[in-house]
């Protein structure tokens, strides 16, 4: 490079506006007085997108009400030499936007929390590897690290800790509209999708809509068919290119997706919980918010269900799609990811655990050493963490694709479902799409 002359000084200046401008903008260090070292108070720049800070249903709620802030509050007054700052971002994809131009300047925030899989895995260049600094013990008291390792699998290596849980997907159902059928799903529960639409065609005969989904439900029912049939090892080969959505197993399970609506078993509409709280659905689908919900609008007519197997030859049986939706995240600019990660560390332990699920933010947890039972008294949320915590619940797949992937998948699925493409066109766009994801990502 060539600089003109007399320009040597100036280049000097900005070097040192340049460091001071960086020290400034990342806010990491700053000094509790004019002292020397033991004088510098360690700030740790929280973007918070995970824990509530307004509650829409009482506006006067001051914002040291809420369960960060108090935590914040316990970790500063036993960590005097160090400050949480927390500023409060969206999720999704304004936050993917904002960290990935911050991450690039490197003076983005030295925690936050992502979405896990491959929403968070698509940062990697910027996340510090969380294995060094949690040990064998430490890691498995939590439950869902396969979100968050680079393999998805548990042991693997790690580039964020599991924030919280979404439970597990399941189905609802009327319990007087399925006796009427004289259907027991759980006496009689299906072993398989040709039984699966056996019981909901009875459902039908009653004149009442069998099954209500939500218009994205292709990822919480076919999507976790496909999960189910491959496990979470083989999604990622499928990511991969190693083995392919055409594979007839797959196929099949497209060609259910058409099934369901061809024999009019199914609507797919985001009103369906209305309509099953409504009577006027036998079965819906739902996360462990929704099932508690629906449990203190029906009382005890609501019943529960897992998704039923696609086969009987399945590699994961008896599950359901969720897991650890999201996970913290410490960048690797930081100047204090040890302390960062401690921070971590203290709001995943079981005093705070605790103290989360007492504040009644949190219903269910992911660690192991916590037994939700002793702190909420509905005994239907307990239920919900056993089943979040079974080893059948598969990681979101969704979370496992990329994200243009995903979008593909839900922009075609429904021509599948209307008749409008063939099961076996659908896998072969599929395919093509992910073929083209891995040939654009490896120029």
């Amino acid at each position: 490079m060539r600089f003109k002359r007399g320009s040597v000084i100036s280049i000097s200046l900005i070097i040192v506006l340049s460091l001071m401008l960086g020290a400034c903008s990342k806010g990491t260090n700053e000094s509790a007085s004019t002292g020397g070292d033991a004088d510098k108070k360690i700030k740790i720049v929280f973007w918070n997108s995970g824990y509530a800070t307004i509650d829409e249903n009482n506006k006067s709620k001051k914002k040291e009400d809420f369960y960060i802030s108090q935590a914040v509050a316990r970790y500063e007054a036993a960590h005097p030499n160090i400050k949480i700052d927390v500023q409060d971002v969206p999720s999704g994809d304004e936050l993917f936007a904002k960290f990935q131009t911050a991450s690039i300047a490197k003076n983005g925030p030295d925690m936050t929390v992502l979405w896990s899989g491959s929403y968070m895995l698509r940062f990697k260049q910027f996340l510090e590897p969380m294995d060094p600094y949690f040990t064998s013990e430490e890691r498995s008291r939590i439950v869902g690290w396969s979100a968050t390792t680079e393999d998805f699998t548990v042991d693997g290596k790690a580039y964020g800790v599991p924030f919280g849980t979404d439970g597990t997907f399941l189905l609802a159902y009327n319990k007087k509209i399925f006796a009427d059928a004289g259907v027991d799903p759980i006496a009689q529960r299906p072993k398989n999708f040709q039984e699966f639409v056996a019981m909901l065609e009875k459902i039908k005969s009653k004149n009442v809509t069998p099954l209500g989904l939500f218009k994205d439900s292709f990822l919480h029912v076919p999507d976790y068919w496909i999960a189910q049939t491959v496990d979470t090892p083989g999604l990622d080969s499928l990511v991969k290119g190693t083995s392919n959505f055409s594979d007839p197993k797959l196929v099949n399970i497209m060609k259910g997706w058409h099934e369901l609506f061809a024999k009019d078993l199914v609507i797919a509409d985001d009103s369906v919980r209305q309509l099953f709280i409504q009577g006027q659905l036998g079965m819906t689908v739902g996360a462990n918010s929704d099932i508690t919900n629906f449990s203190e609008a029906m009382g005890d007519n609501m019943g529960f269900m897992k998704i039923p197997d696609f086969s009987e030859d399945v590699k994961v049986h008896d599950g359901g799609p969720g897991g650890v939706g999201a996970a913290f995240v410490v960048t690797n600019y930081s100047e204090h990811a040890k302390e960062t990660a401690d921070f971590i560390k203290f709001l995943m332990s079981k005093e705070e655990q605790i103290n989360k699920i007492k504040s009644g933010e949190a219903r269910i947890t992911v660690v192991n050493d916590v037994d939700v039972n002793e702190y909420v008294s509905d005994p239907l949320v307990k239920t919900m963490q056993d089943l979040a915590n079974e080893p059948s619940t598969i990681f979101w797949p969704d979370n496992v694709y990329p994200a243009e992937l995903t979008s593909e998948m839900m922009s075609l699925q429904s021509l599948v479902s209307r008749g409008k493409m063939t099961a076996e066109e659908f896998m072969k766009k599929i395919d093509q799409k992910r073929d083209e994801l891995l040939k654009s990502k490896s120029k």
